[in-house]
């Protein structure tokens, strides 16, 4: 798997996952489209058993899991609800909507995450509205596809 496939662990095939297996995201992007978004972008380091994001905690940010796997832990509940390993975005309910986080992130292993906050995004926005328009739409892709996987799992 490349570095930003978009897929989740294979619990994904049980309906535990979010519906995006396989899907890549920002699948077209140059590496010097990439050099772009970091300059706007933090890139964070992590150790295993790191709590990444807190259920409730009111941040504005996604991140793109770069190295590493972490799993998501629902609010009421010690064990993890999925795992998401390398390629994988979370945390952009939040980005889009500047709501308390609906779940903790927790890392399973080492690795390393890319951070953009909704401040970076309009900074890149103004200098690269082509690619700032490339990540929202390719975010909505993702949103869409664990929304369909959602409706699947529980409207059958």
């Amino acid at each position: 798997m490349g570095l930003f496939d978009y897929a989740v662990s294979d619990q994904l095939h049980t309906g535990a996952a979010d519906g995006a297996h396989g899907y890549v995201f920002l699948e077209n992007l140059s590496p010097s489209d990439w050099k772009k978004i970091l300059v706007h972008a933090e890139t964070k380091r992590f150790a295993a058993g790191q709590v990444l994001i807190r259920n409730g905690d009111v941040d504005d940010s996604f991140y793109i899991l770069s190295e590493g796997t972490v799993e998501v832990i629902l609010p009421g509940k010690d064990a993890a609800f999925t795992t998401i390993i390398e390629g994988a975005v979370f945390g952009e309910m939040a980005f889009f909507d500047c709501l308390p986080r609906s779940a903790t992130i927790r890392a399973k292993t080492a690795g390393t995450a890319i951070r953009l906050s909704r401040d970076g995004y309009t900074r890149l926005s103004g200098w690269e509205p082509a690619l700032a328009r490339t990540i929202v739409l390719d975010l909505g892709k993702v949103l869409a596809l664990r929304l369909r996987a959602t409706n699947a799992r529980f409207l059958v």
